[in-house]
């Protein structure tokens, strides 16, 4: 089942909604403050890739003005719109940038407590970079202002930190070796059971997909080599034994799953892996299963070959 919703089934649910034009079951679920702060974040970024295409965050801000969960669905879906367009070099491409950046710091204004605003700021740096010099202890540029602003509100915060990669990464004009150093820095500091522990897996994948970007056939065959090595397995087995295995794989997001479970399954770690599988259940994302070839095909294969091993 190709859905990133995986398990939450309100959120299946309201994704199917949404893309028939129709967005009630959304307001109750954006509004539903029960759920943790990164499935919050999560469905908002989920729904939005959908009203981004529908426009029906729009239909919905102009029906119900007043409506948070719409103004802040808004405000994801044209950060979205805006990053579309500046990939696409369209001649409204700043104007739209520059109007997604106004609504991010109007909504941080108008609800000074909630880190969403700031999140889909550091979404939009690829295109409004705002890179100040790093900590001392990581001489890195990035949007350190914007992590600030998320720090003080949600530090451990999920999403902001996979967008914090992103802005330092060659998307954004960095480089894979300031993911890695970024990567290394969070996940040295991350708490027991936090999903921030996925994060240098991110790192070896972008690495991965630079060489395969490159085309260097030498760098990309040493680049799969590094999955099997103390290290790769050092940071996957954490990974493993400190979030995924610390909370039985409750409450986790199926993209974070599915990175451990690629980890795992390249460095031949297949009985940890089966365990990952059995979270993710029937649930298939393209990434990062496609930088190797189909993603159905790749992901078949590596679930066969690790749910055999058990």
């Amino acid at each position: 089942m190709w859905d990133p919703a995986g398990r939450d089934q309100w959120l299946a649910a309201t994704t199917q909604e949404l893309r028939m034009g129709r967005y009630s079951l959304a307001g109750e679920l954006l509004a539903d403050r029960q759920a943790h702060e990164d499935v919050r974040d999560y469905r908002y970024l989920i729904l939005a890739q959908i009203a981004a295409s529908n426009g029906v965050d729009t239909a919905w801000l102009a029906e119900v003005p007043d409506s948070t969960e719409a103004l802040l669905l808004r405000l994801r879906t044209n950060v979205i719109r805006a990053l579309q367009a500046h990939r696409a070099q369209h001649p409204k491409a700043e104007g739209l940038v520059e109007l997604a950046k106004a609504q991010c710091m109007e909504a941080a204004e108008r609800f000074p407590e909630d880190p969403l605003p700031w999140i889909a700021l550091l979404q939009l740096a690829p295109a409004a970079p705002d890179n100040i010099p790093g900590p001392p202890e990581l001489a890195i540029a990035g949007p350190w202002r914007t992590m600030g602003q998320l720090w003080r509100r949600d530090p451990w915060n999920r999403e902001a930190h996979h967008r914090l990669l992103t802005a330092v990464g060659p998307k954004s004009g960095g480089s894979v070796s300031a993911v890695s150093g970024v990567a290394h820095w969070i996940v040295s500091q991350a708490p027991t059971g936090s999903a921030l522990l996925v994060l240098q897996l991110v790192a070896f994948i972008e690495a991965f997909r630079h060489q395969l970007e490159q085309n260097n056939l030498n760098k990309i065959l040493l680049t799969y080599r590094n999955w099997s090595t103390a290290y790769a397995e050092q940071e996957t087995e954490r990974c493993y034994t400190q979030w995924f295995a610390a909370n039985g794989g409750t409450g986790a997001l199926l993209p974070d799953l599915h990175h451990l479970a690629h980890a795992l399954w390249a460095g031949s770690q297949w009985q940890p892996a089966s365990q990952v599988f059995d979270a993710i259940g029937p649930y298939a994302l393209t990434t990062p299963w496609s930088l190797h070839g189909n993603p159905e095909q790749v992901l078949l294969m590596a679930r066969e070959r690790c749910m055999s091993g058990v």
